[in-house]
C-alpha cells in the first residue's frame, strides 16, 4: 500500500538487504572496475568513485575515512587491492546520501 509519508528511519533489515544483494554487489563490483579503468593511486580512485555516487566533490575527510577502510581491508583483513576497492565500492553504493533522496 502506498505510504503518504516516509520517515527518515533506517531499519537493519534494509541495510544487511542491500549490503548482502546479489544485485548490489554485481554493481559494486562494476562500479569498482569503472574506478579501475580510470587510473591512479587508490585515493583519487575512492574520492573520484564518491564524487560520482554523491554527486557533488567528496570532502577530504570523507575520502581519508573510506582510505582508511580500504587500508584496514588490505592489511587487517588480507584483501588484494581489487577486493579492498570492491567493497569500499559496495559501502559507497549503501550511503544514505545515494541510497535517499531529500
Amino acid at each position: 500500500a502506498p505510504c503518504a509519508v516516509r520517515f527518515a528511519t533506517t531499519v537493519p533489515t534494509q541495510a544487511l538487504t542491500m549490503l548482502n544483494s546479489e544485485f548490489v554487489n554485481d554493481n559494486a563490483i562494476r562500479f569498482a572496475d569503472r574506478l579501475r579503468e580510470r587510473g591512479g593511486d587508490a585515493a583519487e580512485k575512492v574520492s573520484y568513485g564518491l564524487s560520482l555516487v554523491l554527486q557533488r566533490d567528496a570532502e577530504d575527510s570523507e575520502v581519508e575515512e573510506l582510505m582508511s577502510l580500504y587500508n584496514d581491508l588490505k592489511t587487517d583483513m588480507g584483501l588484494s587491492a581489487k577486493e579492498a576497492l570492491d567493497r569500499v565500492a559496495l559501502l559507497a553504493l549503501n550511503l544514505n546520501e545515494f541510497v535517499y533522496l531529500d
